[in-house]
């Protein structure tokens, strides 16, 4: 996991955030601006805010190595050949391959992000990307932040068929929406959740999770927010699902995708 983002300093334009009230259809609603007032005020929200954008990152992690032990019925066992990667390779920065053209123009990257890595052996290659992205909210001198937590497998030596269907089943038993997503490798869904916090109902993690599998290349994109009901705004989910798909389609054409 990367390590914990270090909370940078309150300055002006620079706080942190205080959270939107989410609407029907699980987007962010309108609300007013902060309801508190100075740099300690604004340095507090800050420093939540970026402690749960690290929590939101750990909980994806566990969320991918979790699914196949929750749900082990689903991974058959011996199972079939692995797949052909058909043309995927590994790279060593993902995210600067694949440019986030459609997230760079909602966000920016936090100061020494993102964290980029690529691990290659004979029978898997995997590369990471992680970045803490922020953004600044009409009406409001507190920033948005939000996390984006990308993995792309080349799988040599085995199926890994099963074990995607298996992380569905983990999303299906976890009461996400999912939603299939067409034309993008043999078969690729988006998973959608949004719930409240333990310690406090008013504040609610927002989760999209974008799972495409074509051959033995298996790819993840997470997108994570966090809003306080009533106050403050996050990103539609529309324009979420829209910049997810686009930066998808940009990175799998960058490690040898069609």
């Amino acid at each position: 996991m990367p390590p914990a983002p270090d909370t940078p300093p309150p300055r002006s334009g620079d706080p942190g955030r205080q959270r939107g009230a989410a609407g029907a259809d699980g987007a962010a609603g309108h609300g007013g601006t902060a309801g508190h007032s100075g740099a300690a005020g604004k340095g507090g929200h800050l420093r939540r805010n970026a402690l749960w954008a690290f929590v939101g990152a750990v909980l994806a992690s566990a969320a991918w190595a979790g699914a196949v032990a929750l749900v082990p019925r689903l991974v058959q066992a011996g199972g079939s050949p692995a797949q052909s990667l058909h043309g995927y390779h590994a790279v060593d920065k993902l995210c600067e391959a694949g440019k986030l053209s459609a997230f760079h123009q909602k966000y920016r990257m936090v100061d020494n992000y993102p964290l980029q890595h690529t691990g290659r052996s004979d029978s898997m290659d995997i590369m990471r990307c992680y970045a803490l992205v922020k953004r600044a909210v009409d009406g409001s001198d507190v920033a948005d932040y939000a996390t984006l937590d990308i993995r792309a497998e080349l799988h040599r030596s085995v199926d890994s068929r099963p074990e995607f269907t298996a992380t569905r089943g983990y999303f299906a038993q976890q009461k996400y929406e999912i939603t299939e997503v067409p034309d993008l490798g043999e078969e690729a869904y988006l998973a959608y959740g949004d719930e409240p916090t333990s310690s406090d109902k008013t504040f609610h993690d927002i989760n999209y999770y974008l799972q495409v599998r074509d051959g033995g290349m298996t790819y993840s994109l997470f997108w994570t927010d966090n809003y306080q009901v009533g106050k403050n705004t996050t990103l539609d989910r529309e324009t979420v699902r829209r910049a997810m798909l686009d930066d998808t389609r940009d990175i799998l054409k960058a490690i040898g995708g069609p």
